[in-house]
């Protein structure tokens, strides 16, 4: 009787043929499958896919040659116990390699989206949440895999459940200040109230320009080159003032009083001929002139005009100022004094 008609022999060595066609069958799969993603990723203008198929190559050839694998094990002939080890061992694997695969793309997938997706370079605000974003998807990843293993070899996963549910909510109260600023910078990353470079006013008055939009904070350089720190929280809760939309042009206005008898006819056109004395004047709006109250000092008046950039409007203002200093100093026209009263011997202003 030879050996090869011995059935466990016989069995043993098919098993063997299994493995090593399933292993060359594998490296022949992932040739053509790396050939054809390349070719595909060529085409396209963006790395992402170059990226990709580098990262999830490799898994996948290891992933056929489990499938190999399991159809050996199964059709050698070794004892039950051995057989049920190796099946352990071998979903450990499998899963540990899907894993592996995910969390690659998944980590090269935020970089390119917070970097060099369109997205990003439209609002240029992404950045910042990108490592973050990457550990804490890895890290989510990971756990699913550690929970579907533990699941599998017959762990009682339900325990370390309710553990890290209450140990997340114990991190959640000692830390809720940080928590609720970083969700407030997802928020104002999701919504972009405003953007950086933009000019935005808070409700304390303070002016600046948006430099970063960080995880917790936001860093505002104002026209004084200060640099003003807000909690991401305080710009979700309160108003604000984007300054640089619609446009970058900001309406300017002048208040000033001319004295009883003056002609007003006069000052309105003057006052509206002052604004084409400045070049940080929008030309394309026309300026408006109107009387806002008979008070005891005089005539109010109101000129209105647009500021070609919100930046210049400080500029504008002074030399529009200027200007109707000197046509009103031309034309006669005086500051009115302030009116007096006696009353019971006393002065009132």
């Amino acid at each position: 009787m030879s050996l090869l008609s011995d059935p466990t022999v016989h069995e043993a060595l098919v098993s063997l043929l299994i493995l090593a066609g399933s292993y060359f069958a594998a490296r022949l799969l992932s040739y053509a499958f790396g050939r054809v993603l390349t070719s595909a990723a060529k085409r396209s203008v963006s790395t992402l896919d170059d990226r990709l198929v580098v990262a999830v190559k490799k898994p996948v050839t290891y992933a056929l040659f489990l499938v190999g694998c399991y159809a050996a094990v199964h059709r050698s002939p070794l004892p039950e116990s051995w057989t049920r080890r190796i099946d352990q061992a071998l979903f450990v694997l499998s899963v540990v390699l899907i894993t592996l695969a995910v969390v690659r793309a998944y980590a090269i997938f935020i970089e390119w989206y917070t970097t060099h997706s369109p997205a990003a370079a439209a609002t240029g605000s992404h950045a910042p949440f990108g490592p973050l974003l990457s550990k804490v998807g890895r890290a989510i990843i990971a756990l699913l895999a550690m929970i579907t293993i533990l699941q599998h070899l017959g762990v009682n996963v339900a325990s370390l459940v309710v553990s890290l549910g209450v140990g997340s909510l114990a991190v959640g109260l000692a830390a809720q200040d940080t928590l609720a600023n970083l969700f407030a910078g997802f928020t104002l990353t999701l919504d972009q109230p405003f953007r950086v470079g933009e000019r935005i006013q808070l409700t304390t008055g303070e002016v600046g320009d948006v430099e970063a939009i960080g995880i917790r904070s936001t860093r505002l350089r104002t026209t004084d080159e200060t640099i003003v720190v807000v909690p991401n929280s305080v710009l979700v809760k309160d108003r604000l003032v984007n300054l640089s939309r619609p446009t970058r042009r900001l309406a300017v206005r002048v208040e000033l009083n001319v004295p009883y008898g003056t002609d007003l006819d006069k000052a309105k056109s003057l006052l509206a001929a002052a604004t084409a004395a400045s070049a940080h004047v929008d030309p394309d709006q026309a300026p408006s002139v109107v009387v806002t109250q008979l008070a005891d000092g005089g005539v109010g008046l109101r000129l209105g005009f647009q500021a070609r950039d919100y930046t210049e409007a400080h500029l504008a203002r002074s030399e529009v100022l200027e200007a109707v200093y000197k046509s009103f100093a031309e034309s006669g026209i005086e500051a009115p004094s302030p009116a007096m009263r006696i009353i019971s011997g006393e002065v009132k202003t």
